[in-house]
């Protein structure tokens, strides 16, 4: 008699790095209890359904409907497939001094209301993952949702470090999404870089999954909004259809090994986006453009 034989769970060709985490800065004084951000079967409209619970012993069930304090917690989607900790600490314990954020010029690329809740920062909430749904994009579902109910019910804001953005609870999920399951948008950024007058487009947040990030150099001040459009539809690609190596060609762009910079890619693997040796980077983005509305 054969037995039945049950393959691997499918995956998209990649997971989420170890060092992957999202903190949510709060700036209420007073927290929500872990019944009001996830529950395993809400009784209203608004927490997460999963399970929350403190990672101290001793710890009551009547802790789960008081006030968070500083410690860690478990939180578990309800498939239990995806299993995040989150370290709740005041902004001293965390090392964070919000006014030297509030007075960089990293400030000046957010809103007046993201600088403000994060001027007011009281506690710090750090997500890791300790494990993750084989399919990766449910998990990282969960994480936002749990991330943007915490900074919903605190005045908070969602710190990504790694795509170094900070995010209002609303800004957390986008309703156009490129793909109903997954949109790069919402966990890879693009920034510019200028040395001696050339611009340079990358992608931040492929690292997150264990991939290389993506760099498009040569560009004229005017090529800029393009390349970012083309560099977040690169990695959408990546994500959502196949991880990508050095050699891979696509949309008339060739891959090559690249992060030369050390200053900036120490450590980390990043592809080079080459443009056809007849053509200007902005030549072949336009090229581009073109078939995209032609298609």
């Amino acid at each position: 008699m054969k037995l039945w034989r049950f393959g691997a769970p499918k995956t998209p060709g990649f997971g989420l790095s170890k060092s992957y985490y999202l903190s949510v800065l709060s700036s209420a004084s007073v927290l929500p209890s872990i019944e009001d951000v996830i529950v395993p079967k809400p009784e209203y409209e608004g927490p997460v359904v999963g399970f929350g619970a403190p990672l101290r012993a001793g710890a009551t069930k009547e802790e789960l409907r008081q006030p968070m304090r500083p410690g860690a917690y478990a939180i578990a989607d309800r498939s239990r497939k995806t299993v995040c900790q989150m370290l709740l600490m005041g902004k001293e314990d965390a090392g964070f001094n919000p006014e030297t954020f509030a007075q960089s010029a990293l400030a000046m690329d957010f809103s007046a209301e993201t600088v403000a809740r994060i001027r007011g920062t009281w506690t710090i909430a750090q997500f890791t993952f300790q494990s993750h749904d084989p399919d990766v994009f449910p998990s990282l579902d969960f994480l936002q949702d749990v991330t943007a109910r915490l900074a919903s019910l605190s005045e908070g804001v969602i710190a990504d470090p790694i795509s170094r953005r900070y995010l209002l609870p609303s800004q957390v999920r986008l309703s156009d999404r490129l793909d109903p399951k997954f949109d790069a948008r919402e966990h890879v950024s693009v920034q510019f870089r200028t040395v001696a007058g050339a611009n340079t487009g990358y992608t931040l947040g492929m690292q997150k999954f264990a991939l290389p990030e993506f760099e498009l150099a040569t560009l004229l001040d005017h090529e800029m909004a393009i390349a970012e459009r083309f560099l977040i539809l690169l990695a959408q690609t990546a994500l959502i259809r196949s991880p990508m190596n050095a050699g891979d060609r696509t949309d008339g762009f060739v891959l090559a090994e690249g992060g030369f910079d050390r200053a900036v890619w120490e450590g980390i693997p990043v592809l080079e986006v080459l443009p056809p040796t007849s053509q200007t980077a902005g030549d072949a983005l336009r090229d581009w453009a073109d078939r995209i509305l032609e298609n």
